[in-house]
């Protein structure tokens, strides 16, 4: 019975030294992602209603403007998704110092949003051409009025 007992003893140390040695090794992985300073304003959705717009400026002069068509008071951890289907989320896209603006796909998460706090949240987007778009934000509140409908 001492044989069995120490082959299992000997398996459960060795899964668990495994285990270990593959979690730390996925953290060593994990780049960390850049945080870009952006701004928040309050914006319109096409319906005239309430909605934001996050603007995060990434390089060469492009800006990734995400638009949430909804009102800047979400209390718990979000993600949206483009592009929406339904068109009643928002939308983002790549404005470029000349030329028209890209669409983006990807995800736009936020922890909370609450206006007139820092914003803080993560994205993943590409253009139709493949460039990725991948980082953190801490979006600060600018006061320009918007008027709606």
């Amino acid at each position: 019975m001492k044989p069995r007992i120490s082959l299992y003893a000997v398996i459960v140390f060795t899964v668990i030294v495994l285990g270990t040695v593959w979690f730390f090794s996925m953290l060593e992985d994990q780049e960390p992602l850049s945080v870009f300073p952006a701004t928040i304003n309050r914006d319109c959705a096409p319906w005239d209603g309430s909605a934001f717009t996050v603007s995060i400026p990434v390089s060469d002069g492009a800006i990734i403007a995400t638009s949430i068509y909804q009102s800047p008071d979400i209390r718990l951890p979000v993600t949206f998704s483009f592009p929406d289907e339904t068109m009643r989320a928002g939308n983002a896209l790549l404005l470029l110092p000349v030329g028209v603006p890209e669409p983006l796909t990807g995800k736009v998460s936020f922890p909370r949003v609450e206006q007139g706090l820092p914003v803080e949240g993560k994205f993943d987007l590409l253009t139709e051409t493949g460039r990725q778009f991948k980082g953190s934000f801490k979006a600060e509140w600018e006061n320009q009025p918007v008027y709606c409908g």
